[in-house]
């Protein structure tokens, strides 16, 4: 029964992680901080900078909040959303001559390709490039949390431990 237990509360944190991971730094980037932009160029640097650093801080502030094991594998599950996109994306501009005008698979999902006059790339930018872009930086953040938080919890156990790992000799 235990294990049931585990395996929900595995779950309910996945979800959570995946929330605070994809969903919250696009609030976060409404609410927050809406910086006006004037051009495409300007909004896809916004994107990639304000993802990561508000992702960033999810990770770090959820993992050290609940210390949870899933916020450092969340990357996964936008990973597999990424491929389901740039898989065939990469197949299918492959088989294209050298005649064609494709942007390149980078610039296609990095957003570099993102035009007024080619709404595609946009999409792909932003339905499956900058979930991945966010889950990334949560989980990056989340492993940072989890080895300076375990640090600082060995220090914390021993006081009389200095920056080397060393006890400071006990004066009597």
């Amino acid at each position: 029964m235990e294990s049931v237990g585990r395996a929900f509360r595995a779950a309910g944190l996945l979800v959570l992680d995946l929330l605070g991971a994809v969903a919250v730094p696009g609030i976060l980037e409404v609410t927050v901080w809406p910086v006006p932009v004037h051009s495409v160029a300007a909004v896809v640097i916004k994107e990639w900078s304000l993802s990561i650093a508000f992702a960033a801080f999810m990770g770090f502030m959820m993992y050290r909040r609940w210390r949870s094991g899933t916020s450092k594998w969340v990357w996964i599950l936008p990973a597999l959303w990424f491929a389901f996109r740039a898989i065939p994306y990469a197949a299918r501009s492959s088989a294209n001559s050298v005649l064609s005008v494709d942007s390149g698979f980078w610039a296609h999902f990095s957003g570099a390709a993102c035009g007024a006059a080619d709404i595609f790339n946009c999409r792909d930018f932003y339905a499956f490039s900058v979930p991945l872009i966010r889950a990334l930086s949560y989980s990056a953040a989340a492993m940072i949390a989890s080895r300076v938080l375990e640090h600082g919890s060995r220090a914390n156990a021993n006081p009389n431990a200095t920056a080397q790992g060393h006890e400071e000799p006990k004066h009597k």
